[in-house]
């Protein structure tokens, strides 16, 4: 291998490893919201309806703002919206520290985190990596997304035992004094020049010429992939975050203690990045298409053992619903995110991408309010899930219907 050669992969390594870091940190950071819900409805008097929809708001808007995203990270590059991101979460997070009502919230959790997240979440990712990794960029995508997993392992039982410990408040402070450990993290981008990508790849582009332009915006909104991307990040994402912000309040009230509702949360986190990294590689072998399917099928049978759980407490069926669910939580982003860059690969991917992405916001944003809803509705939690059970399957269908998305 020639000293270009290393330089190049060293590059790539370092990049890697930096947006898996800042994906460990920030969206573990935002997936802590689970275990604040009962200490937020308890100190104020919301109901679950009002406290999920901060999260719900905070989805909406990390999806919804991706266009914008997608356009400043083309048009600035990756590292002044990374700085941008973390400024942003560290400002809501010591703002919630001092809310004393529920609009305060709603403008520091939901607009102004959502917002963060999304500067430092799967658009400026997707985007970089694409421009890194070619033949192997699923794999890169599982590795950086399953961070958010290990943050979730990491973050969630700690900000329980803070709150535990010295109320909701300083915990607050606490995680925003940890994501300003997210900062040096940029420099890596900067030193590197990420934003120029794999110089391979680029003296690969010129030689095509036009033939390797891509899509432009315009275009891709007419193709059923692009529709189809969005169908199935939204309907997926809100059956999946109906269950998901909801769990450590239903072990709760079943009768589990709030760390040991914490811990089993966060199993679902560290699962999550066993799962991506594991259907990445399986979908190498037996084929994309076949792997995320296999991973829906998964995810049914997680909320299947959740469903069982809320009838009759057990362990084997709480075990059940943390090595299904868990272990496919998340698994379909990397593949959606490899398909939308194979089909719509070129210098518009981080405006088009940036647009797949409303449907992930308003999918997540949907299932967290209609999580609270379906609580407050009926008393309970087993019509939320039959809901998510319900989404999730529809979610699915593009990956059989839409000949682009189930080939490419």
């Amino acid at each position: 291998m020639s000293n270009d050669a290393r330089r190049i992969a060293r590059n790539a390594a370092l990049i890697l490893g930096t947006c898996f870091s800042l994906n460990l940190l920030t969206r573990g950071a935002v997936e802590t919201y689970a275990v604040f819900l009962l200490p937020l409805a308890a100190d104020f008097g919301w109901d679950r309806t009002a406290v999920s929809g901060v999260y719900s708001l905070a989805f909406i808007v990390l999806g919804t703002s991706g266009p914008a995203i997608g356009w400043l990270f083309d048009r600035y590059g990756p590292t002044r919206i990374y700085l941008l991101g973390i400024a942003c979460m560290v400002a809501a997070m010591l703002l919630a520290a001092q809310a004393t009502a529920l609009w305060h919230f709603y403008a520091v959790m939901g607009l102004l985190l959502g917002f963060g997240a999304g500067c430092v979440g799967s658009v400026p990712t997707a985007t970089l990596l694409s421009r890194w990794f070619q033949r192997r960029l699923n794999s890169a995508l599982a590795v950086a997304y399953a961070s958010g997993g290990i943050g979730i392992m990491l973050l969630a039982p700690t900000a329980q035992y803070l709150i535990d410990a010295y109320g909701w408040r300083t915990a607050y402070l606490a995680l925003a004094a940890l994501l300003c450990a997210a900062l040096p993290l940029v420099l890596v981008i900067r030193l590197t020049r990420a934003a120029e990508g794999d110089p391979r790849q680029a003296v690969a582009r010129a030689r095509a010429g036009r033939a390797e332009a891509g899509l432009t915006l315009r275009q891709a909104v007419r193709t059923t992939a692009f529709w189809g991307l969005i169908w199935t990040f939204c309907l997926t994402g809100t059956g999946m975050y109906t269950v998901m912000l909801q769990t450590p309040a239903f072990l709760t009230e079943i009768g589990y203690t709030p760390q040991a509702a914490a811990r089993a949360f966060g199993l679902v986190g560290v699962l999550a990045p066993v799962g991506m990294i594991s259907f990445g590689w399986l979908g190498d072998r037996i084929g994309r298409r076949r792997a995320i399917l296999l991973s829906y099928g998964l995810t049914l049978g997680g909320i299947a053992c959740l469903l069982g759980l809320a009838r009759q407490p057990s362990f084997l069926l709480l075990a059940g619903f943390v090595c299904l669910f868990g272990g496919s939580f998340g698994s379909r982003g990397p593949a959606i995110t490899t398909v939308a860059a194979t089909v719509f690969r070129g210098p518009h991917l981080g405006r088009i991408y940036g647009c797949v992405t409303i449907g992930m916001g308003f999918g997540g944003g949907l299932g967290a309010y209609f999580g609270g809803f379906w609580h407050d509705a009926t008393g309970g939690y087993e019509a939320g899930m039959i809901f998510a059970f319900v989404m999730i399957t529809l979610g699915s269908l593009p990956f059989i219907l839409v000949r682009a998305i189930a080939k490419s």
